[in-house]
């Protein structure tokens, strides 16, 4: 009877210290490294840093957020810069998207904010390069976020074209109508093309922020209309 309550007792404990390491695991990595970092990083090692779209000899970059990145699609080739290529044939774009990011937000996964991308994307961008985020930015500091634009927009002075769209209005977040004015400021200041997406009222899921397939196919059909523009 003693050998059989030993047996249990050992049992128990042996479960109690797989729970214990299965929530220590998941803690850490709740306080470290989200899980999303994985497919972020095998998209990345399976297309690279920058991914290119299309093949025409019209050469365009895009650096954006999960918005580029098409986060909550079940099909990345459903992106809003997916249907950007597709809709012209003449057109390349070379996509370096991550999502979380911003001007200043650096992401989940380590340093990746638009600061530290600007210099391999604007080596890229060809005609024109088009700088889509902010929505990540909404509780970022004013001071912090007009240096971190001007950095990025300073960075790219060498293209010929630059567009800065500004974030939409979405349910799941506040803050995007500060973040609108300040990029429209310094993208003026700078010379570059500001689009604002607030009025853009695109159909978003379930989350109140990502865009549905509707949604990034009228987002490329703004930034194309944007494109075609002097």
């Amino acid at each position: 009877m003693r050998t059989r309550h030993a047996a249990r007792f050992a049992l128990v404990t042996a479960v109690l210290l797989l729970v214990g390491a299965a929530v220590a695991v998941s803690l850490t990595r709740a306080a470290g490294t989200p899980a999303g970092c994985d497919d972020i990083r095998a998209y990345q090692e399976r297309y690279g840093e920058i991914e290119t779209l299309g093949g025409g000899e019209h050469r365009i970059a895009v650096l954006g957020d999960s918005y580029a990145a098409g986060d909550a699609r079940s099909d990345r080739g459903a992106r809003w810069t997916d249907a950007l290529a597709q809709a012209d044939p003449a057109l390349t774009v070379r996509l370096d998207a991550v999502p979380f990011t911003g001007f200043v937000n650096d992401g989940a996964c380590g340093p990746q904010a638009f600061t530290d991308r600007i210099d391999r994307v604007a080596a890229v961008a060809g005609d024109a390069l088009v700088i889509q985020g902010g929505l990540n930015d909404v509780a970022a500091d004013p001071d912090d976020l007009r240096a971190s634009v001007r950095a990025v927009l300073d960075a790219a002075a060498s293209v010929p074209r630059i567009v800065v769209v500004g974030p939409m209005d979405v349910p799941g977040r506040d803050g995007e109508a500060a973040v609108d004015a300040l990029l429209a400021a310094e993208a003026h200041a700078h010379g570059a093309t500001y689009v604002s997406a607030l009025d853009w009222h695109l159909p978003v899921g379930r989350d109140d922020i990502h865009l549905t397939a509707a949604g990034h196919a009228e987002y490329a059909e703004r930034i194309r209309d944007a494109l075609s523009r002097p």
